[in-house]
Formats: C-alpha cells, sequence, structure tokens
C-alpha cells in the first residue's frame, strides 16, 4: 500500500496530550498518557477523531515539547504506559523512535495503536513496543482492501499485538470468515477483540449515521471466530459510556 510517510526526527504534528483511562481493547480502564498524532492514510466511515485524518493536521510541536508534557502529566498521577495514536502513529516512525526510546528511559510502556496497514514502519518500531493494538479494517468501512498489508503486518510482532475489529452494521460475513483465514494464517494464538462501532456520524461526508452491528450477529461473529481461534472477545467501546476523551 502506497502512502505518504512524515519523517522528522525533531519535530511532530500533535493534536492532543492528556491522561485518561484506555477505553478499548486488552487494557481496558488502565490509565495511560495518551498522544493523539496527526494525519491517516486510511478514511474509516466510523471514525471517531475525524480532525486527526488529513495530512496535514494538528500542531508543529518540538520532541523537547512533548517530552516535557507526558512527564508533567505522568508525574501528576501513576501510569504504566503512553498511547501512541491518532490518526496513524506510524506515519511518523521516525519521531516516535527516539520516543519510545526515551519513553522506556521514563518507566513507561509503548502502547501502540494503528491500523495495520504500514507494515515496514511496523517492523522498524515494534522492538520498542510493549504491545500493539492493532485494526484489522474492513473494506466495508475504508473504500478498500487492506489484507495483504495486515497479513505482513501482522507477522511482525505476534507475541506483543492483540487484534480489534470494529463491527458496523454494514459489515458482511465475507469480510468477518476473511478475518478468521486472516489470523489464522498468521498466527491463531493472536488474540482477537470484536468491538461493536458506538454510533457516529459518517466521517466520510455521507450524511448518514454508522450504526453498530446488531447484537445478534456481534455474537454469531463470536461463536464463529471462537471455533477457530485460540482467544475471542467480544469488548465495545468503552470510554464514550464513561464519557472521557
Amino acid at each position: 500500500m502506497k502512502t505518504v510517510r512524515l519523517s522528522d526526527p525533531t519535530r511532530v504534528r500533535v493534536v492532543e496530550v492528556f491522561s485518561s483511562l484506555q477505553g478499548e481493547g486488552l487494557r481496558l480502564g488502565e490509565r495511560q498518557v495518551f498522544v493523539r498524532l496527526g494525519g491517516c492514510n486510511l478514511h474509516c466511515d466510523y471514525c471517531d477523531e475525524p480532525d486527526t485524518i488529513p495530512i496535514p493536521s494538528g500542531e508543529v510541536w518540538t520532541r523537547e515539547r512533548l517530552e516535557g508534557k507526558i512527564l508533567d502529566l505522568a508525574r501528576a498521577r501513576p501510569h504504566r504506559s503512553v498511547s501512541w495514536t491518532g490518526g496513524e502513529p506510524l506515519l511518523h516512525a521516525e519521531f516516535l523512535a527516539g520516543l519510545m526510546d526515551w519513553a522506556k528511559a521514563q518507566r513507561l510502556e509503548n502502547y501502540l495503536e494503528t491500523n495495520g496497514t504500514l507494515p515496514q514502519a511496523l517492523r522498524e518500531l515494534a522492538p520498542k513496543c510493549d504491545v500493539i493494538s492493532m485494526d484489522v479494517k474492513l473494506p466495508s468501512a475504508t473504500g478498500r482492501e487492506c489484507w495483504s498489508a495486515h497479513l505482513e503486518s501482522l507477522r511482525v510482532a505476534p507475541r506483543k499485538t492483540f487484534v480489534k475489529v470494529v463491527l458496523t452494521a454494514d459489515s458482511q460475513d465475507a469480510e468477518w470468515r476473511r478475518v478468521i483465514r486472516l489470523l489464522q494464517e498468521a498466527d491463531p494464538t493472536i488474540p482477537l477483540v470484536l468491538q461493536p462501532a458506538t454510533p457516529v456520524s459518517d466521517s466520510r461526508g455521507s450524511g448518514r449515521r454508522v450504526e453498530p452491528i446488531e447484537p445478534k450477529r456481534a455474537l454469531a461473529f463470536l461463536r464463529q471466530a471462537r471455533g477457530l481461534l485460540k482467544d475471542v472477545r467480544l469488548i465495545p467501546q468503552w470510554h464514550p459510556v464513561w464519557g472521557l476523551p
């Protein structure tokens, strides 16, 4: 997949930096420092951070400014990790390489949230990551197929990775079967999280509202995957329920 790569080891485009509880996936409820970077190579219809999609987006920060903000938040209360999120943080891989080393020196784990379509950048950063939360994007949500990029990404660091699939009312049975085959081919022990979409207005400007998958279909997907993969869970997105950013 051809995409823009934003490489600068000294500065980066930042949308926001804040402390909150992780609202998704296997570290649900863990307090993290969130660093939301600007720019994404995809445009998912259910995106709840559409301001991060344009390239460029966000404000230019120096490395020193970002380190200072992370330290201020980390010293105010205990944090286990920094969540590098976006947008797509792997667009800023050269910058993140140094920041991840720095975070480790501050005794903060590196939690990377990625759409899993930039395998070469992921390969460069995976040794520095403690957890990789990787989305598998369904064509019904993105308007394109990313299966080969996902497969290559999943082979980079399977022991550090869990996969999250956001499911909407438009998610197709055939897509779900493809997700299962993808995990079987990559590594069937990688944890898989089904996440019903939080209702939002379509970020691609169609004017319609994106709705979550029906509960009965989500449970059917769950049962199907559990018969073929080792660790499969249904975990809704919780920070909208908690009223957190």
